[in-house]
C-alpha cells in the first residue's frame, strides 16, 4: 500500500510524493516480505570471498550448507557460507565468519572476527583476540575441534 502523505503548512495544503512512483511505503518490504538485513559486505567497505580456496595459507568456505572437517595448520579461515559446519583441528591464525546460520569449532585461534548473523564459533584452548560485529552471534570455549 502506497501513502500520500497531505500536510498543512500555513493553511496552505501541500500534496507530498506527488512523482509517479515516489512516496512513503508502509507495510511493505522491497524483496522478500519482512526481510530486515543490515549493511551489506560491500557497503560495510569489506570484499566478500566468491570462490572457495584451500591453500597452504588460507581456507575459504564459501559453499551453503557444506560440513568441512580439516586441519588447519595455521592457515587464516574466512567462512562466507550459510549454515554450514566446520571443523578446524589444531592451531589457525585468524578465524572469520561471515554467513548465516554457521557453527565453527576450532582448536585455537590468533583472533575471530564475527559479522554475520546466527554464528556460532567454539574454540578448545588458547585465548583469542575477540571481535564480534555481527548480530546474534557467539564465541564460546569448548567444542568438538581437537587442539
Amino acid at each position: 500500500m502506497r501513502v500520500r502523505l497531505l500536510a498543512v503548512t500555513g493553511g496552505v495544503f501541500v500534496l507530498g510524493s506527488l512523482l509517479s512512483g515516489c512516496g512513503l511505503a508502509i507495510g511493505e518490504a522491497d524483496g522478500a516480505e519482512g526481510a530486515t538485513q543490515g549493511p551489506s559486505v560491500a557497503e560495510r567497505g569489506e570484499q566478500e570471498p566468491e570462490r572457495a580456496v584451500d591453500d597452504e595459507h588460507e581456507l575459504v568456505i564459501v559453499d551453503n550448507g557444506v560440513q568441512v572437517h580439516e586441519d588447519c595448520a595455521n592457515r587464516e579461515v574466512v567462512v562466507t557460507a550459510d549454515d554450514a559446519h566446520v571443523v578446524l583441528d589444531g592451531a589457525c591464525g585468524l578465524v572469520k565468519a561471515t554467513g548465516r546460520g554457521t557453527t565453527v569449532n576450532v582448536g585455537s585461534a590468533d583472533k575471530i572476527v564475527l559479522v554475520g548473523v546466527d554464528n556460532e564459533v567454539a574454540f578448545a584452548s588458547g585465548d583469542p583476540e575477540v571481535i564480534n560485529h555481527g548480530r546474534n552471534t557467539t564465541v564460546v570455549e569448548g567444542g568438538s575441534a581437537g587442539a
